[in-house]
Formats: C-alpha cells, sequence, structure tokens
C-alpha cells in the first residue's frame, strides 16, 4: 500500500525525530552521570582541600599564640622560678583562649612538670616528644587513649633549653563536628590495621560500611538502592608523610544522583512532546539542555580552580539545572565565606577586632621592605590584672574594647598583642603634643556596667627603621622600652641605646640575687654603723644593712637591687634574710655583754605580711630576745603613700612590743602634725641636711626648725650622716637625741664591730 506524501514525511520525521532523540538521550546522558561523577570528585578533593586548610590554620593560630605566651616575660619568669601555680594560670588561660585542654610543660628527658590535660599526668614520660625531638620536627600526630591528637611541641628558652612546650588538638567528635560544618563532608578516623573506627561524624555501622566497600557506587545502586550513599576518599594532614590513622571524608551523593535522575525524566518528558510538536521544537528542546548542563560544568571548573562567581551566565529554563547551579553557587558562597572568616580570624584580636601580633608582623616587614618610615607605639595598660582582679573580667574586657574604639579614631594601624598590650603604628611621627593628647584620651575613665574605671597607660616609642628594621627586633626593643617605662613611672619612654644595658642589667641583678638567696654564699653579707646618744655619748643602737657582692656584677648597691628585688617579687626572701642573720648577730653581741640594739629598714610590702612577721617573732623568742631588742625602720614616702594602712599596720606591730622609726624625714610631703598620729617614737633627719650642716645656713635652719617641733610632739630625733664634729657639737647643742655618720664609724662587718666597740671612745 502506497504512502501518502505526508505519511511519509510524517514516518520520516518521526523516525528522524526518534532516532535524533535517542541520540541526544544517550549523549546527555553519558554527560550528566559524568558531570555528576566528576562534580563528586571535584567536591571530595575541595572539601579534602578545605579541611587540611582548616587544619593548618589552626595550627599557625596555635604557633602564633605559643610564640606570645613563651616570650611573655611573666611566663618566662614563672617557668625560670619553677613558679607552678603562675604556669598553670597561664596555661588554664591560653587554653581558653586557644579552646583546647592539651598543654602541658615537659622537662629536657620528656617528663610532664606541668599539665592541664587529662591524657597527662604529671611525672609521666612522653614518648611523642621525644620521637618529634629525635626528628628535629615542632608538630605530628600520634594516638593516645584511643585518641587522635595532633601535637605541637615548642622550646622554653631561659636563655637556653630548659623546657619543651606541648599545646595539642584532641580529634574529638566537638572539633570533628565542627570541621564536618566547614568541609560539608562526613568524616572517619580509623585505625590502619583493623580499621576500627576511633572517632567519627556518623552512625558507627554506617561508618563501618563505608569502609568496608570497595569501589565508589554506580548511578543504579544510588537510584534503586538504599537513602544514602558515599563516596569515600582517605585523606592526608598537613603534608605528614605517614599517619598512624586512617581519615576519611566521605560525600553523600544522594543528592547529587537524584538530581541527575531528574534530568533524565525531564528530558524523556520534553522528547515525548517534541515528537508529537515538531522536529524543530525538540532540537530546540536538546539545545535547552545540554547548553546549561556545559555552562555548569564549565563554571565548576572554575569553582574548582578557586575562581568564585555565578555558575550560570544566564539563567536556565529547567528547574532542575537552575536548582544544581544554585547549590553549586551555594558551596562556592559557604567556602568563600568560611576561608574569608578563616583569614580574619588569623589577622585580628577577636576580643578587640584590632589587629592580632600575627599580621602586625607582616604588615610592619612589608613596610620595612618598602623602605617606609614608621613610629610604632606600644601601649600599656598599667595594673590591667588589678582592673581585672577588681572590677571583674567582663569589666576588664570592655576597658579593652573601649580603648580599641578610641584608638582606631587615630589615623593608623593598631592591633592587640596580649592581655592590656596595644600596638599603634604611625606612618606620620606623632609630637609630643600629640601624644600627650593621645594619651588624655586613652586615659578618660570607661563606663561599663555603671562603673567608672580609671585607667592610665604607658607609651613606648619606637622609630623604624632608625630603632628596628625586623619585627623579632622591633619586639625586642619593645618590651625593653615598656619595661623602662613601667619601672621609671614615666609615661613615654623613648628608645635609647643604653636602655637595652640598663634592662639586661635588671635581668642579671634579678638572675644573681636569686641565685644568691637560693644557695649557700657568702655573696651577701650585713655591715652595721654605730649611732651614739649625745646625752652620754656611749654607743646606744646600730643600724643593720646590707651588702651585695656578686661573683659576675661586682658591687651592687643596695639602692639598686632592693629596688627591683621589690619589683620582682624578691623582697620578702631578702628581708627574711637579713632578718634571721641580723637576729643572730645581735644575739651574738647580746651574749658578748653589749645591750645595744639594732635598727633595721622595712618596706610597706613587709609590714603587710603577716606570715614574715611571725617568722620575726618566732626568730627572736628563738634567740631569747625580746621586740625591743629591734628597732624597726621605716621610709617617709612609705608611710605617706597609705596613711589609714600604714596607722593599722604600726599600731599593731606596737602592741606587740616594737618600736619604729620614720627614716629618712625631710625627704616626702609630710608634716610633724600629721605623723604625731602615728605611733612613732623616733625620726630621722635624712642626711642631705646633715651632710653641709656645718655650713650651709639653709639646712641649719631646717634642722634648728624641726629639733624644736620633734622636741615639742615628744619624738626622739636621729640625724644620719654626720661628718665633722662641728656638725656633732652643733646638733648636740640644739637638743639632737641621736647622731651617726662616718665621723663616728662608717658601717662594719660584725668583727670590725666587735674589734671597733673594744678600743671606740663610744664604747657601749
Amino acid at each position: 500500500m502506497q504512502k501518502t506524501l505526508s505519511q511519509s514525511l510524517f514516518q520520516t520525521l518521526f523516525l528522524g525525530i526518534v532516532i535524533a532523540s535517542l541520540l541526544i538521550i544517550g549523549a546527555v546522558w553519558k554527560s550528566a552521570n559524568s558531570l555528576v561523577v566528576e562534580s563528586i570528585d571535584k567536591d571530595i578533593a575541595l572539601a579534602e582541600k578545605v579541611f587540611d586548610k582548616v587544619v593548618d590554620d589552626r595550627q599557625e593560630v596555635i604557633r602564633s599564640v605559643s610564640n606570645v605566651l613563651s616570650r611573655s616575660f611573666d611566663f618566662r619568669r614563672a617557668v625560670g622560678t619553677e613558679d607552678l601555680p603562675s604556669i598553670n594560670a597561664a596555661f588554664t588561660s591560653y587554653a581558653q583562649r586557644l579552646n583546647t585542654n592539651i598543654i602541658a610543660l615537659v622537662g629536657l628527658d620528656h617528663t610532664v612538670v606541668v599539665s592541664h590535660s587529662s591524657l597527662f599526668e604529671e611525672g609521666q614520660q612522653l614518648d611523642s616528644t621525644l620521637q618529634l625531638a629525635a626528628k628535629g620536627v615542632d608538630s605530628g600526630f600520634f594516638v593516645v587513649d584511643g585518641k587522635l591528637v595532633q601535637l605541637n611541641l615548642y622550646r622554653v628558652e631561659i636563655p637556653t633549653l630548659r623546657y619543651y612546650m606541648i599545646i595539642g588538638i584532641e580529634f574529638d567528635q566537638t572539633l570533628l563536628d565542627e570541621l564536618k560544618t566547614l568541609v560539608d563532608a562526613e568524616i572517619i578516623i580509623s585505625e590502619k590495621q583493623s580499621k576500627q573506627v576511633l572517632t567519627t561524624t556518623l552512625d558507627e555501622p554506617v561508618a563501618n560500611s563505608i569502609l568496608a566497600l570497595e569501589d565508589d557506587p554506580s548511578w543504579l545502586e544510588v537510584t534503586f538502592g538504599s537513602e544514602h550513599h558515599y563516596f569515600a576518599r582517605k585523606v592526608n594532614i598537613s603534608s605528614e608523610t605517614s599517619l598512624p590513622v586512617n581519615i576519611t571524608l566521605a560525600l553523600d551523593t544522594s543528592d547529587s544522583f537524584n538530581a541527575f535522575t531528574s534530568i533524565q525524566i525531564t528530558i524523556l518528558a520534553f522528547t515525548v512532546i517534541a515528537i508529537f510538536i515538531a522536529l524543530a521544537l525538540s532540537m530546540l528542546l536538546s539545545r535547552n539542555v545540554s547548553q546549561p548542563v556545559s555552562n555548569l560544568v564549565a563554571a565548576v571548573n572554575k569553582v574548582a580552580s578557586g575562581n568564585y562567581g555565578a555558575t550560570l551566565e544566564k539563567p536556565s529554563k529547567l528547574k532542575e539545572i537552575s536548582e544544581l547551579a544554585n547549590a553549586v553557587d551555594s558551596m562556592q558562597a559557604s567556602i568563600k565565606s568560611r576561608e574569608e572568616h578563616i583569614r580574619y580570624q588569623a589577622q585580628h584580636d577577636v576580643l578587640t577586632g584590632l589587629y592580632n601580633r600575627n599580621f602586625v608582623e607582616d604588615y610592619f616587614e612589608n613596610q620595612m621592605a618598602e623602605k617606609k618610615s614608621v613610629q610604632v607605639i606600644a601601649i600599656t595598660v598599667l595594673g590591667f590584672r588589678t582592673i581585672n582582679d577588681l572590677y571583674g573580667y567582663s569589666n576588664g574586657d570592655n576597658t579593652l574594647k573601649t580603648l580599641a574604639v578610641r584608638l582606631q579614631r587615630w589615623p593608623g594601624t593598631s592591633a592587640r598583642l596580649a592581655g592590656g598590650e596595644i600596638l599603634y603604628i604611625s606612618e606620620q611621627h606623632l609630637t609630643e603634643d600629640q601624644l600627650n593628647t593621645l594619651r588624655h584620651i586613652l586615659e578618660q575613665p570607661v563606663e561599663s556596667n555603671l562603673i567608672a574605671i580609671p585607667v592610665k597607660v604607658a607609651m613606648a616609642i619606637i622609630n623604624c627603621p632608625q630603632d628596628a628594621s625586623t619585627s623579632e627586633e622591633l619586639f625586642r626593643k619593645m618590651n625593653i622600652v615598656t619595661d623602662e617605662a613601667i619601672h621609671s613611672g614615666n609615661w613615654c619612654v623613648n628608645y635609647r641605646a643604653e636602655l637595652e644595658d640598663k634592662y639586661s642589667r635588671r635581668l642579671s641583678i634579678t638572675t644573681e640575687l636569686k641565685r644568691a638567696l637560693s644557695s649557700q654564699q657568702d655573696e651577701l653579707s650585713m655591715v652595721y654603723q654605730p649611732k651614739v646618744d649625745l646625752a652620754s655619748m656611749k654607743v646606744s643602737s646600730m643600724e643593720a644593712l646590707i651588702r651585695w657582692n656578686n661573683s659576675v656584677l661586682g658591687f651592687v648597691p643596695p639602692d639598686e637591687f632592693i629596688t627591683i628585688a621589690e619589683q620582682a617579687g624578691l623582697i620578702e626572701q631578702v628581708t627574711t634574710w637579713v632578718m634571721q642573720q641580723t637576729i643572730t648577730d645581735l644575739a651574738y653581741f647580746r651574749s658578748k655583754g653589749y645591750h645595744f640594739t639594732v635598727a633595721m629598714n622595712l618596706s610597706t610590702q613587709d609590714i603587710q605580711n603577716k606570715v614574715l612577721l611571725n617568722k620575726l617573732v618566732q626568730k627572736l623568742n628563738d634567740e631569747g630576745l625580746s621586740p625591743e631588742a629591734l628597732e624597726l625602720e621605716i621610709t617617709e614616702s612609705d608611710l605617706v603613700a597609705d596613711a589609714s594602712l600604714a596607722i593599722e599596720n604600726l599600731s599593731e606591730l606596737t602592741a606587740r612590743g616594737f618600736h619604729f622609726a620614720i627614716d629618712d624625714f625631710g625627704t616626702g610631703y609630710s608634716s610633724l602634725a600629721y605623723l604625731k598620729n602615728l605611733p612613732v617614737k623616733t625620726i630621722k633627719i635624712d642626711k642631705s641636711f646633715i651632710l653641709s650642716l656645718a655650713s650651709d645656713e639653709n639646712d641649719q635652719q631646717i634642722v634648728h626648725t624641726v629639733l624644736r617641733l620633734a622636741s615639742a610632739f615628744h619624738l626622739k630625733v636621729v640625724a644620719e650622716g654626720v661628718e665633722d664634729k662641728a656638725s656633732l657639737e652643733i646638733l648636740k647643742e640644739w637638743g639632737c637625741d641621736v647622731v651617726q655618720g662616718y665621723f663616728i664609724s662608717r658601717p662594719l662587718n660584725k668583727n670590725d664591730l666587735e674589734a671597733w666597740l673594744q678600743h671606740t671612745p663610744f664604747g657601749a
């Protein structure tokens, strides 16, 4: 039967459309399947890179913070003095900051000294740190108590290697959940040999089934199989050649293949419709399907190379393609956002929003590389620890935030280093007036929780590149100048070369004094300067004075090392040594028949130290002496600093039988009318008024006035610094009670004093 032209054309068109449609369906089917598999592979590869990046960034943050901790003066001092409570406090603070509970101090024999982790016990010897030290690396992965732990080993040098500090990251459930959120993939950590699951973000049976798979699931298995199917890949971390465990990333492919299935169904539907409509419509449909897929593949390839942007240049008319494109857009937006967040955290201080030390180091090095001149101002909040203790850590944090806001109003770069230490870098060198203005702005009281918190700052100025051209040199000199600003009481100190020698000497004095106090030595000694009662012209008392001849530093003046001892927290040990030696020597002279008393100098810290004063009473009792045998001298400036507290402490000690004298009277800002309220019986006129008494009329008027007023208030007067007979006669004529000075005798050690007492006309 012959066919009509329309029938033949219809049959021809029909067969042509069917064949073309089948070919198109096959081509698109294969292309889409390859695309999905390739996309999944790239997603896993991208997830691996993000995983590796997150671990590396966390490692860098730990390295940055550990550098701050190991360079901290307080931490180094605590380690150097083996001050375990301070080390524990520092570990607690930095463990919270790093969000880790694995931090410990290990000796050179790899025995744990201080531990802030349940994984390590004090006294335990660590094979892990031994392996790191033997390999000469500072980081490695270990399995401890069935847990994967990344340990970081840092050298603690004071100034040579004394300890190792370890900071670790435990790959526990919480960390894996965080990493899962970042990499958008399930994580499985398992043993290499047994493949036993140690930690995973999946249910353990699911994780075991994934590890048992030999090949990736196919499209048919995903489409007609169970609810979830995973592509799994083993990954490595931070270029580690051999991990003690297997780390597997598993990506759920169900959604991707479901989208693929939806695309095929849509293509079939459009093909059937195209068969009955027209060949042109079928060709148009195939073009509308194939072109967006090609564009999507190209866009995914761009994302894989790190080139973020729109997935499709033009919106697709197919819903599934658009949803897949939107999913890829969402994925790349999430990855980009996480990268930016990680980069921000790596360069900024979380509390204040200022830059951190890591950023400042790079910024400063770049400025120096570009031959730019900058002024670096290290701003230290004085007594910041006291602010935290007195007002609470919340108000302390608010204080730092407020200072950060104030500082950011000034042009330049600002960063917070640690605690109350802030760095300000200006490309324009600030004048003294501008610095004073900045100080005035920063020292305005901070309003926090209805509390006005007073703020005082000290500034250390370093001009670069004249004073420092590298970040290491900058921070070293910054510590030196800041130390000088704090201890000198000057609010602004510029770097000078001599400050390095002064800083080094202060450290040397601190180190040598600790050694002298902690060992049996003959460097420290006591000398005694006689005091003569002008009424009887006989020795009535001695002033005990400490001397230090160090094998390294030579003779160190008492005024110098006593001040440093107070700043370094060694004054109690010094006072204890002086107290024991003085009372022992006094007991010796009492046994020889001498009845003079001994005057011993105390600081306000000593008077407030109940334990120390109890030791003093116990030592007197042990030697068979009473408190009346000692006269305790306190400087006028210490008394005036806190009058109410001084009266309370002195009254309590007076009730126990001690007598007090005000040393260096006339150098402070008090008056006799004020001092009469203190429980003291004696004042000592400072030698600056006595040395030229015989020839200086101004000194004569001052001394004469003090003596008359002291008599009116019934106070005994001691004049120190008598170096000639004329001065002695004047003081005797004006009614001074006791004198001491080189005219009578220089300070003598115990043996020389005993010989002097046997031959002096002022014999006791």
